[in-house]
């Protein structure tokens, strides 16, 4: 009786072991980000249209994402292997993000115009819809879910509950695993992962850049509002839009 009752326990925790070892709470993830660059140009403009013909249709660069449990950091990753030509509108500011999911916390490194900032706010709130589609990405059955930044910026994102950390790319992130796809429409652009090493992220991969002033998100708003005051309509339409990530 006892023999049996040690090979049950025995098999309960091999599974146990096995369950938890289907699920992965640390890695690095590469997401490549294309824009249609020339959507992101006016049909009204003169300079725009002049500006088609000289650059290709579609720019494509690449990021990492790191993460470990409820941590995350976005930055630039490699150099795309053919260089990119891209208008100044395709977003104006490379950020690098590090994310606190369980303390609801983000700080983001901006560079706009030459000078750099560190935002420091609360995690951006998404108000999603999960939807029965499927895709596989990077080699994970992702699940489409919708949502909407500031109720009228739609994000359409895929994740994998594979990967335990609540993540994403850029800022985008509260789907009950990571996502592994996003497009914005009003962005012409996406972000897909191409691929996830396993690796032991220590806090070397999560570590923030330290040049930039330091900030609030509603002081560096208010201070783009400044700096954006004597821009075009048109122009700063462009640029309010894209920092919304």
């Amino acid at each position: 009786m006892k023999s049996l009752f040690y090979i049950i326990v025995t098999i309960l925790f091999s599974q146990a072991v096995l369950a938890q070892q289907q699920f992965i709470s640390q890695g690095r993830i590469e997401y490549e980000r294309k824009t249609n660059q020339h959507a992101l140009m006016s049909e009204s403009n003169f300079f725009d249209e002049l500006t088609k013909s000289k650059l290709p249709k579609f720019v494509t660069f690449y990021y990492d994402l790191f993460f470990k449990d409820d941590r995350t950091l976005f930055k630039a990753g490699r150099e795309p292997e053919i260089k990119q030509v891209k208008t100044w509108n395709v977003f104006a500011s490379e950020n690098t993000v590090l994310t606190s999911l369980d303390s609801n916390l983000s700080l983001t490194q901006r560079v706009i115009f030459g000078s750099a900032y560190q935002v420091s706010d609360s995690v951006r709130h998404i108000d999603w819809r999960i939807t029965p589609e499927i895709r596989k990405i990077a080699g994970f059955d992702c699940r489409k879910a919708v949502g909407r930044i500031m109720d009228s910026v739609v994000v359409i994102a895929f994740y994998t509950d594979e990967i335990l950390t609540t993540g994403g790319p850029e800022s985008v992130n509260g789907l009950p695993g990571m996502i592994m796809g996003l497009a914005i429409p009003r962005f012409h652009t996406t972000w897909y992962a191409t691929k996830l090493a396993l690796i032991d992220v220590t806090g070397k991969e999560l570590e923030m850049p330290k040049k930039g002033k330091k900030m609030t998100g509603n002081e560096y708003r208010s201070q783009l509002t400044d700096i954006l005051k004597n821009w075009g309509d048109e122009t700063e339409k462009k640029l309010r839009n894209q920092l919304l990530l």
